[in-house]
């Protein structure tokens, strides 16, 4: 289900998965930094009071931990007050915890607060944010003032530092929820579209497999009692129109998960009076749209068998090969030429091969005339799932998102914080350029990945090529660096250099993304080293590079759990998208099987509830030719899906007449319009009844004038078998000459 966001908006699964994921990751890279930078100062360099920066840092980190763990249980407000507190009274220790000559900037306190900061984006709100940067920064720059009064405003540039963070860290934040909530917007819009598919879809289906089951079920039943096949009451064909009204009536029990299929085709034969012999093994047992299909498939073979083959036994092969099941009905009956079967067949079309192809199985019939019938049916075990887009676009925003970031965030520190510290310390080079450069460098590549995601790319075109220029620059940079002012403030390069390489490789995986930058910073150090002095001490150079490079560290883990969380949001925002859907296909589909028992409600219903109880005798003459009409009725449901449904629906209703004994001749000519459902039952109604009724002959023919159609039948019916015509748009005339009734029937296109 979609949560609602701080405005009342809906909240994705994109989004929730990108907000739990991150106040984790926030949470851990916190208890990370502070626990690396605190405990080495405390190894390295001695504060002033050791045993009382020994206790503040155990304490602290002891906090850290407790409040990670309670702010993930869903802390609040008094949870933000008491961390906010906790911070601000570290940042009032520095007298006693923090070594005096260390840098501002290189203080493992200051690396406290600023991470502390940094991390605050995923877990409280905008405004919570802002008093808590502004307390917390008053709280260091009072502390500096406690430890330093005659040195206080040095940490000046390192407030605008820690709030320059707090603000990029927040864009940073902002910018990933917005590519995950526009992510979960085109997920949404094309969820929408896939229900609206998978309905019409559903609703095909449906249709297909109620007519298939319909032909295989009623009209069967109907066709053979009208037909003479069953001349007086049997159980079985009680139990089968009852179970027939079933299926009519949407009511039939429709298993689920994984089905036995020998009981399920057991159930079948038994409904039928012919002697079954079984080859199988025990048990098959396949999912159930495989059963169903296989079941219904085979209730056709055999309804076959019975009404066709002339003989009163057949034959069930059923085997499993790996993932494929096949059941076989063998018949030594009289046979018919397959070759010469139309392929618009209902039974063969439809009720095998269509059904079959539903669950991407086949159906193949093979007879010979005088050697028998054998149907085969195949299916594969396992049915294939539709699968989806979604984790890409999901991931594909989310780095957009990620990217534009960092496309900020470098042009900010470039110009905000580098350019300034370059501007003020032109002492500090034996040459500007490098410098120069460097800042060049970093803003044309920032220009340059900004073009690239503006169009569209997933990654940065001549990435590799750049980072290489990055390590040149950076060398060449540290190179005309003083070496004692080098890891200083004039070093601007050491580190923030750096943002470039993560913005070229933010796509790459985490290994590839952390080593290239771990490169950048030792191949800086090594350098360094080689020059035999710095602007810090080694615990000082520890704390601020952890601070930079742990914040670097963790944009290159959230684009790497980013993937993660795209594959993760999509597969949460499809089984709810499933849900969703299988609520409205349950619905549409009960209106619909409510609108096509309603067709059959007054006829066909009525005849198998007779049939079922006993009430009708299908050895009355009168009862066969209800049938016989009916199951000629039915026909017209079945045409439905024909290219032509008027012709498919005229040569059914034939082909039962001439299995009644009756001769028919058919003739069609001219341009036939298309004739709208409705319109086209009401064409064909006299028809229906005309052939159900003829006892000897017929004679049907179908003329269109590109505007008409004109239906024409003669036959030795009754001239009370003519229904009444009350359609817009059709016409009809009635004519009676001697034992011949003459009935045409005209439908004209409106203008």
């Amino acid at each position: 289900m979609r949560t609602s966001g701080a405005r009342g908006e809906t909240m994705g699964s994109a989004e929730r998965e990108l907000l739990s994921t991150g106040l984790r990751y926030a949470l851990g890279l916190r208890l990370v930094v502070v626990a690396m930078a605190s405990l080495v100062s405390l190894l390295l360099e001695p504060a002033p009071r050791p045993m009382l920066a020994a206790g503040v840092v155990l304490a602290l980190n002891a906090w850290n931990a407790w409040y990670a763990y309670q702010r993930l249980r869903g802390g609040g407000v008094v949870l933000t007050i008491a961390d906010v507190t906790v911070v601000s009274a570290v940042c009032l220790t520095q007298l006693w915890t923090a070594t005096p000559d260390t840098a501002a900037a290189a203080s493992w306190v200051f690396v406290t607060a600023a991470i502390t900061v940094v991390a605050y984006p995923w877990q409280i709100g905008a405004v919570a944010i802002t008093v808590a940067t502004v307390l917390i920064m008053a709280a260091y720059l009072a502390g500096g003032a406690i430890a330093a009064p005659d040195n206080w405003a040095a940490t000046v540039p390192v407030q605008l530092w820690m709030l320059m963070e707090a603000a990029l860290s927040f864009a940073l934040y902002r910018f990933v929820r917005r590519g995950a909530r526009i992510a979960d917007r085109l997920v949404a819009r094309n969820e929408q579209l896939r229900m609206q598919a998978a309905v019409a879809a559903a609703r095909r289906d449906d249709e297909r497999e109620y007519l298939a089951a319909l032909h295989d079920t009623a009209s069967a039943t109907l066709l053979m009692v009208g037909a003479g096949v069953v001349t007086k009451p049997e159980p079985w064909l009680s139990d089968q129109a009852a179970r027939d009204l079933e299926v009519i009536r949407g009511r039939e029990d429709i298993p689920a998960g994984q089905v036995d299929l020998l009981a399920m085709l057991r159930e079948v034969s038994d409904r039928t009076p012919l002697t079954v012999r079984w080859q199988a093994p025990s048990p098959v047992t396949v999912p159930a749209v495989v059963g169903i299909a296989l079941s219904r498939g085979t209730r056709e073979a055999l309804t076959n068998v019975v009404r066709h083959a002339a003989v009163d036994d057949a034959e069930v092969r059923v085997r499993r090969d790996g993932d494929t099941v096949t059941v076989e009905v063998a018949d030594q009956g009289c046979g018919f030429d397959a070759a010469s079967v139309p392929g618009n067949r209902f039974g063969v079309a439809r009720s095998l091969v269509e059904r079959m192809s539903r669950i991407g199985g086949t159906a193949e019939v093979r007879s010979e005339p005088g050697h028998g019938t054998t149907v085969r049916l195949e299916s594969p075990v396992v049915v294939k799932e539709s699968g989806g887009g979604d984790a890409d676009i999901i991931a594909k925003r989310f780095l957009r998102g990620l990217r534009w970031a960092l496309v900020a965030m470098n042009l900010v520190i470039l110009y905000g914080l580098d350019l300034p510290k370059l501007l003020t310390s032109t002492d500090a080079y034996t040459t500007v350029v490098p410098q120069y450069l460097a800042l060049g460098v970093g803003t044309a590549i920032s220009l340059w990945a900004g073009f690239s995601t503006w169009r569209g790319s997933t990654r940065i075109p001549g990435r590799w090529p750049l980072v290489v220029l990055v390590f040149a620059v950076s060398i060449l940079a540290t190179q005309t660096v003083l070496p004692e002012r080098r890891l200083g403030i004039a070093h601007w390069s050491e580190g923030d250099i750096a943002w470039s390489l993560a913005l070229l490789l933010l796509d790459e995986r985490a290994v590839v993304f952390i080593g290239v930058i771990v490169t950048q910073y030792a191949l800086t150090f090594v350098h360094v080293a080689t020059g035999g002095t710095s602007a810090v001490t080694v615990a000082g150079a520890v704390n601020a590079t952890v601070v930079v490079l742990a914040y670097q560290m963790a944009v290159g883990m959230i684009a790497t759990v980013l993937r993660g969380i795209a594959v993760s949001a999509a597969r949460i925002a499809r089984e709810e998208e499933e849900l969703r859907t299988s609520e409205v296909v349950a619905d549409q589909l009960h209106n619909d099987r409510k609108e096509r028992y309603a067709v059959v409600a007054d006829t066909t219903a009525p005849l198998l509830a007779g049939l079922a109880s006993g009430e009708l005798d299908p050895g009355d003459a009168a009862v066969r030719r209800r049938c016989s009409l009916d199951a000629a009725k039915l026909r017209r449901l079945f045409a439905e899906g024909a290219s032509d449904p008027l012709l498919h629906e005229l040569r059914g209703y034939i082909e039962l007449a001439e299995r009644n004994g009756v001769s028919v001749r058919f003739a069609e000519r001219g341009n036939r319009p298309t004739v709208p459902s409705e319109a086209r039952r009401a064409l064909t109604e006299p028809a229906v009844t005309m052939l159900a009724t003829a006892t000897r002959m017929a004679r049907v023919t179908v003329v269109g004038t590109g505007k008409s159609v004109t239906v024409s039948v003669v036959s030795d019916s009754p001239p009370e078998a003519v229904p009444a015509t009350e359609f817009t748009g059709i016409t009809s005339s009635t004519v009676v000459s001697g034992s011949q009734l003459w009935v045409e029937v005209t439908w004209m296109r409106g203008e």
